[in-house]
């Protein structure tokens, strides 16, 4: 049964020790939650799974990348042989979105601006083609080889899928093409196996990763008990729907891929369901962008949030938030979003009454504009601003207190040094010009 994790120094160490691993993707309380969903006997085995787990943030996604597209163009010394980058599968989808993150890398840079010195493009043509509409894309374009571009490859379906179609197997006949790369971050080895099987003449080029339950037999030394992991895995694995009846479950992710990565854009379906599922279940890391955005709110609704922009201008924004929610509005909402819409409450009427614009307080505190309503919402609710955008006599009321309370902070906080008579004899150097 699912259970109130329980803090002590031990457990919050333990957790500490994985956000480097997880490079800072989630916060602690995110893992206590995630956590929660076990037993309490189940929580040690599922912190060692975490330790395996391979978060990738976009900076370290550009530095794969470009280090494989390295390994590709070293094959193609002549900076003149023209390459064509196909994001493969449905726009929209992860491979159309690598696209971005790959032309900004170096090797890509580099190779681009080699070759336009030894061509007559313009600078604003690329020499090397990314683009999802290769079947544009003629013998007059004189490509050497094409790369068919992903961020992960999981069962190695979709690329089987999509280069087995007679469309594309037509094309790449006619452009007179034998060369073929499968281009990916990550590709799982059983993926690799399928493709091979298939396709012997395309080149993978991709880290590679072996199935999780493998890895921890393999790894002992990481886990208390290799048999309880899979077993828990398997367990709420087969309890998370994922997809549509009659097999909505896939314990193992897509597949049975038994993958254990995310990445800064999603997570993949090839993923383990018990870090990604939804419903009833608290995902460390949601693929669902409904859950992915509640969870954006959540943070910005914090009090953490706001917490910064108050310590540099010596207010405090607990005396402010305890000011504003004992006013009474008559809404039945639980007393911690009451609180946690009061932090952004307080911290609103006090920017406004320095003469901001919308624009500079959604920059400055990192909101939408519809963020920003939601809260000018609030504040009219507790008659705080008027519906001309104005501060009314009751909010004014409150910054008055805690520039008072600031103040007698400021006093009481100096220390005896400061404050004592100095038996020190001050004379300047000169007077009226005079020395």
């Amino acid at each position: 049964m699912p259970h109130e994790f329980q803090w002590s120094k031990a457990k919050a160490r333990k957790i500490e020790l994985l956000l480097p691993r997880l490079k800072y993707s989630v916060y602690p309380t995110n893992i206590a939650q995630w956590l929660e969903n076990f037993e309490k006997d189940e929580v040690e085995h599922m912190i060692d799974l975490l330790r395996v787990f391979e978060y990738i943030p976009f900076n370290e996604f550009m530095f794969r990348l470009d280090s494989l597209l390295n390994l590709i163009f070293k094959k193609f010394p002549n900076v003149e042989d023209r390459i064509l980058i196909y994001p493969y599968g449905k726009v929209g989808k992860s491979g159309t979105l690598v696209t971005y993150p790959l032309r900004n890398t170096r090797a890509f840079k580099k190779r681009e601006s080699d070759a336009k010195k030894m061509s007559t493009l313009s600078k604003k043509e690329d020499y090397n083609i990314i683009t999802h509409d290769y079947e544009k894309i003629t013998i007059s374009e004189d490509v050497k080889c094409v790369i068919f571009l992903d961020d992960f490859v999981g069962s190695g379906n979709t690329f089987i899928e999509e280069y087995g179609k007679p469309d594309v197997q037509k094309w790449l006949k006619e452009m007179k093409i034998s060369k073929v790369f499968l281009l990916a971050s990550i590709v799982m080895e059983s993926a690799v196996e399928k493709i091979r099987s298939r396709f012997s003449n395309v080149e993978i080029v991709a880290e590679r990763r072996k199935k999780i339950l493998p890895t921890i037999k393999a790894a002992k030394f990481l886990f208390s008990n290799a048999n309880n992991v899979e077993d828990i895995v398997r367990k709420y694995g087969n309890s998370i729907p994922v997809k549509p009846p009659p097999n909505q479950y896939t314990p193992l992710g897509y597949g049975e891929s038994e993958s254990l990565v995310s990445f800064f854009h999603g997570t993949p379906n090839n993923t383990l369901p018990i870090f990604w599922g939804d419903s009833k279940w608290k995902p460390l890391f949601p693929r669902r962008s409904e859950t992915k955005m509640d969870r954006a709110k959540i943070i910005k609704r914090d009090i953490k949030y706001y917490l910064s922009l108050f310590d540099k201008i010596g207010y405090d924004l607990l005396e402010g938030e305890r000011i504003v929610g004992s006013f009474p509005d008559g809404r039945t909402d639980r007393f911690k979003e009451k609180n946690q819409q009061n932090h952004a409450v307080i911290t609103l009427i006090y920017l406004i009454s320095l003469g901001l614009d919308a624009i500079i307080i959604c920059q400055i505190l990192g909101l939408t504009r519809e963020e920003l309503d939601t809260v000018y919402k609030e504040c009219r609710v507790k008659k705080l601003i008027s519906k001309g955008g104005e501060l009314t006599f009751k909010a004014r009321s409150i910054l008055q207190q805690l520039q008072m309370k600031k103040r007698k902070d400021s006093i009481r906080n100096e220390t005896t040094y400061n404050l004592e008579i100095k038996k020190i004899l001050y004379l300047p150097r000169s007077i009226n010009g005079n020395t």
